[in-house]
């Protein structure tokens, strides 16, 4: 193995472990938050907040309301497992593909998920306050990200194939 290739599997490994850190770091805060002060640090939406503190809520369907959460944590699985591969070597292996596809599959359902939260929680809110604006956002930078995600997809199964060649013709 080459000394690039040495750097990039140790970086590789570097962010494995500060993915790893840092996610454990966020639950145990989301969590401390909640036990603590009794918060629910998962939204920023001021609605899900507000009905949060309010007694006529249901806390339940509140917190049912935030479960995409969970498909963020399976993204980070997804994310440290493409990593490892990385550290290994495996830049092109058929394995990286399949985890940078599920990364691709969960960033999209994290993006309707947050669409269908804010549709939830503001038909909620507009039950018990009864004046509510709900207004959808669909994060720009969100798009751009899923877009150079398919973009590097791409690229890598045509550097993938450009190898395959160079290996034939040799």
């Amino acid at each position: 193995m080459n000394e690039n290739m040495q750097k990039l599997t140790k970086i590789s490994g570097v962010f494995r472990i500060l993915v790893i850190a840092i996610t454990a770091f966020i639950i145990a805060y989301i969590g401390y938050d909640y036990v603590v002060h009794d918060i629910l640090s998962l939204s920023k939406d001021e609605l899900f907040h507000e009905l949060w503190n309010s007694s006529q809520a249901n806390r339940g369907i509140l917190f049912a309301t935030q479960l995409h959460f969970l498909v963020s944590l399976v993204g980070i699985y997804w994310l440290q497992r493409l990593l490892q591969h990385f550290q290994q070597g495996k830049f092109f292996d058929d394995e990286t593909f399949r985890c940078y596809l599920w990364l691709i599959w969960i960033k999209i359902i994290n993006m309707l998920f947050d669409i269908v939260q804010q549709t939830v929680v503001g038909l909620y809110h507009r039950q018990i306050f009864k004046n509510t604006t709900i207004e959808l956002t669909i994060d720009f930078g969100n798009m751009i990200t899923l877009l150079l995600m398919l973009l590097i997809v791409y690229l890598l199964k045509a550097a993938k194939e450009i190898e395959a060649e160079n290996k034939e013709f040799i």
